[in-house]
């Protein structure tokens, strides 16, 4: 039988602090239909520096993590189907009703963002979010599901509509947790993917996975410019104004390409910050251009993404950290040097 201890370590966001701290702090006690699930592994995200900018006020302390995996420990009142020591994804679709009335979202009032995540030892959730994690995935390949992998399969398939047999042409806006991800889902569907990138490993990154072309900034903009490279979809994992700017160009080529009777060409977006972008709707209504946007996906769409997991046909870069290192990870994904590549994910364990 598992020991339980009474505290535990978090990394905890604390109002007016730039940086999460790392506290000492009582390990839940699952309620009615809950389970306390043992963190395996924390995937982190770039929506966690956002979080920590304050360009949503929050005077919330709590917990973050949202992409987690962990063995199931305990057992809350009426839980079934539950098996202790099974290794569960946790999906986070599930807002947290009693915090409905800050006003924000209701993604921002779910396990991680709001709500207590998994930036600890310990996390109590709703037995309904457990996904049995396929036997033989280890737990950091995993973890990618509840968050990263989902949310880029929801752009591909279900958002952007690409499956198998396509042959569209993709560009991908930034190669980093989410769209390195997205690059290897659009080429199994078919799809000639083009990755755009400041980063020389995350297009050298890119070109290893299968992408056509891999651009810088720079590049890109040339081409644009010069009306030679037209796709028919971005898929934007950056959403600030340049990339917009040129996504929307590259569509136009495809309009042109077309002789504007084509179908019309989307533009998806994924990138989570507080950018204004330049939308106008004449601009978007002529040139027949779809804006899209894309938030996290179904628990059936986990469980998909952990069968692709399973069977090896998204394979992603991730590396290992302990808790320790959570700031250091989040700066390093802050930084404009390009030192993250891949998926980091906190092992609580280590």
């Amino acid at each position: 039988m598992t020991t339980i201890p009474q505290t535990m370590k978090a990394a905890v966001l604390v109002p007016g602090n730039n940086e999460l701290v790392i506290q000492d702090v009582p390990v839940p006690t699952p309620g009615p239909n809950q389970v306390l699930v043992k963190i395996a592994a924390a995937g982190v995200c770039h929506s966690d520096t956002f979080i920590l900018s304050a360009a949503l006020p929050d005077s919330r302390s709590y917990i973050l993590g949202h992409e987690n995996v962990g063995y199931a420990v305990q057992l809350g009142e009426q839980v079934t189907g539950i098996t202790v020591g099974q290794l569960y994804g946790i999906w986070d679709g599930v807002p947290c009703a009693a915090c409905m009335a800050t006003g924000l979202p209701p993604a921002l009032n779910s396990i991680g963002l709001g709500v207590n995540g998994g930036y600890a030892e310990y996390l109590a959730v709703d037995a309904t979010e457990l996904v049995p994690v396929p036997d033989g995935l280890a737990p950091e390949m995993a973890s990618v599901a509840s968050d990263a992998l989902l949310t880029a399969y929801t752009a591909v398939h279900e958002v952007a509509q690409l499956g198998p047999g396509t042959t569209k042409k993709v560009l991908i806006f930034g190669c980093g947790g989410l769209g390195h991800l997205a690059v290897q889902l659009a080429i199994y569907y078919g799809a000639t993917v083009y990755v755009c990138d400041f980063k020389p490993a995350a297009r050298e990154l890119a070109l290893q996975l299968g992408a056509k072309q891999a651009f810088d900034l720079q590049d890109l903009t040339s081409l644009t410019t010069a009306g030679s490279f037209n796709v028919d979809v971005v898929i934007d994992f950056v959403a600030n104004e340049q990339s917009f700017t040129l996504g929307k160009t590259a569509l136009h080529g495809d309009a042109f390409a077309m002789g504007g009777l084509g179908p019309a060409s989307s533009y998806v977006l994924v990138g989570f910050t507080a950018d204004q972008l330049p939308l106008s709707a004449i601009d978007l209504i002529l040139w027949r251009t779809n804006v899209l946007s894309v938030l996290y996906g179904t628990i059936d769409d986990m469980k998909i993404c952990l069968d692709l997991l399973a069977q090896g046909i998204v394979k992603p870069v991730v590396k290992t950290e302990p808790l320790q290192s959570i700031n250091s990870i989040l700066d390093g994904l802050k930084a404009a040097d390009g030192s993250i590549i891949g998926r980091r994910v906190i092992i609580p364990s280590l």
